[in-house]
């Protein structure tokens, strides 16, 4: 695609994320900025409108003459992620050329308009989430969208003409990163700030700003783009909130439970044993703990006793003198050292060695340890929290693990029920980890309603990590801001746990879903459906962990 339009109409389209492209009167595409490319993937983008559609399913009139016609419209198109609905919006030029700007279906965002008003640049979009400025050499602005004077609460003819740091309300003695780009002619891309808006109302916002030049190379104005961070100011409100004081995500009884020990324990000093599957929250827990107890502002210190070898962990807990080891080339503080005054989380405590577990326990029982290569003692002033997904009660048993310890780091005791047996939070995780992603990815995404049963039937063997993960595989997978159940990972959406064998009930429990959504969850309806008796019923469901899953997602 060769460039044939003003170079300052190709730098204002660039600055855009959503897709956009220029195409001459008889459909071949001149030039296309990055988000167009980025739809074809390692493919070439077609070279005319006509070459876009024979690669697309045909859908009524020949794609060029609908779109000239109509100047809005929705088609099946080819991209890189296969067929998906587009809606191209049509804006005419003066001289002849079209700009087509495409949006998914589902978002149905689209440019109403593109208008130039001066030689230099007068592109202004009206109907994009980001609102748009341009301003000339002189610090001025020229050109202000519709969407931006929704975002700054100014009119266009309030502005236009006036120096941008008198109308942001740049403070006395601070540069305006506007002017500070006129004045350098470098731009900058996605830099958080705080603009003034009418009356003074602070603007959180994220700017690219793209210079303008002429063919000479003379700086002539710039490209200013903001999207409003406001409702990323909001998310980050709403996922402070969730959880309360503890952070745990759940209504369930098992893990309200969890959060009322929690809130006993911590203002304490005693050693919490936290036990549960992988993927089930056990450092959420620890950390937990410190938050609400009295060392809450000295360190949480973390080590994962099975991430290193005996050796390497008895130096990383308690650390090493100069020449105790080959490479010890100077004296190295341990982790207890780190932890001083606060709290020292032992993660996989079931994986330690004996003689590593009889040092563990002089610290517990005297507050005492030495360095490795050391005869000194040192003071210990630490609160122990340990976590293991083994049943350690067993391997006390089997002489794998000591006794006398297992009672030093277990005064408390807190398990962690897995996902499975609390199905009902999966739409308040789902809920709270989207808005999470939102927060990373700057933009808003929802699980379809379809996707909630998937979501309940599955077994979950990695918890709420696996949760999380399935839901970021979900979210990057969906061009849409609806994600769709088959962006779901296909393990999930096929029942199988991929590091174990198949479900073996999984027949089974996809049949007694079936017929409860298809009764309404009348369980009596659904029993005849099966053939069984409501207690039998009853019982398989009980024996599966199934419940009702007609809880709606949470509203967005």
């Amino acid at each position: 695609m060769s460039v044939s339009a003003p170079p300052a109409l190709t730098d204002v389209l660039s600055a855009f994320t959503q897709p956009a492209a220029l195409v001459d009167r008889s459909g071949r595409i001149l030039w296309g900025n990055p988000a167009f490319r980025s739809l074809f993937g390692d493919q070439p983008a077609p070279q005319s409108m006509e070459e876009w559609e024979a690669r697309s399913p045909r859908d009524g009139d020949p794609l060029w003459e609908a779109l000239r016609r109509s100047r809005s419209l929705v088609r099946r198109l080819h991209t890189a992620r296969g067929i998906q609905p587009l809606r191209l919006r049509l804006a005419a030029r003066p001289d002849g050329d079209a700009v087509v700007v495409l949006a998914t279906a589902a978002s149905a965002e689209g440019i109403e308009a593109l208008q130039e008003r001066t030689a230099i640049l007068e592109a202004v979009f009206d109907s994009l989430n980001e609102g748009v400025l341009a301003i000339d050499s002189q610090e001025r602005i020229i050109a202000l969208s519709r969407s931006a004077e929704r975002l700054t609460g100014f009119a266009e003819a309030e502005v236009l003409g006036q120096v941008c740091r008198d109308v942001f309300q740049t403070p006395p003695g601070s540069e305006c990163p506007f002017q500070a780009m006129i004045r350098s002619g470098q731009g900058f891309h996605h830099r958080e700030m705080v603009l003034r808006g009418k009356g003074g109302r602070p603007l959180h916002v994220s700017v690219n700003a793209t210079p303008l030049r002429a063919p000479d190379g003379k700086l002539e104005g710039a490209v200013v783009v903001l999207r409003d961070l406001s409702e990323i100011d909001r998310l980050r409100s709403e996922l402070a909130g969730e959880g309360g004081r503890i952070g745990i995500v759940g209504s369930h009884p098992s893990i309200l439970r969890v959060i009322e020990k929690i809130e006993a324990v911590a203002p304490s000093e005693v050693s919490v044993l936290v036990s549960g599957e992988s993927g089930t929250g056990k450092e959420l827990v620890a950390r937990a703990i410190h938050d609400l107890s009295l060392r809450s502002g000295k360190p949480f210190v973390k080590v994962n006793c099975a991430a290193l070898a005996e050796g390497l962990l008895e130096s990383e807990l308690f650390g090493h003198v100069r020449g105790a080891f080959t490479g010890a080339v100077k004296d190295r503080p341990g982790r207890f050292e780190a932890a001083h005054g606060g709290t020292l989380f032992l993660d996989e405590i079931g994986e330690t060695s004996p003689s590593l577990q009889v040092k563990l326990l002089r610290v517990l029982q005297e507050g005492e340890y030495e360095r490795v290569g050391e005869s000194v003692p040192r003071r210990s002033d630490v609160r122990i929290v340990a976590a293991t997904n083994k049943d350690l009660r067993r391997e006390v048993a089997e002489g794998r693990f000591r006794e006398d310890l297992f009672f030093r780091l277990c005064v408390v005791p807190i398990e962690l029920p897995p996902l499975r047996d609390r199905r009902e939070d999966i739409p308040l995780l789902v809920d709270h980890f989207l808005k999470r992603l939102a927060l990373r990815e700057g933009r808003r995404k929802v699980l379809a309603a379809a996707a909630y049963p998937i979501l309940q039937r599955y077994s979950w063997p990695g918890n709420v990590r696996e949760l999380e993960n399935a839901l970021a595989h979900a979210y990057v997978c969906s061009a849409g801001d609806v994600i769709q159940p088959q962006a779901l990972p296909d393990h999930i959406l096929r029942g199988e746990d991929p590091f174990g064998e198949p479900d073996p009930y999984a027949e089974e429990r996809d049949q007694i879903y079936a017929a409860l959504e298809a009764t309404g969850w009348n369980k009596g309806e659904a029993a005849k459906r099966l053939g069984w008796s409501r207690t039998t019923l009853w019982r398989r469901m009980r024996d599966l962990g199934i419940r009702d899953s007609r809880r709606k997602p949470p509203a967005h």
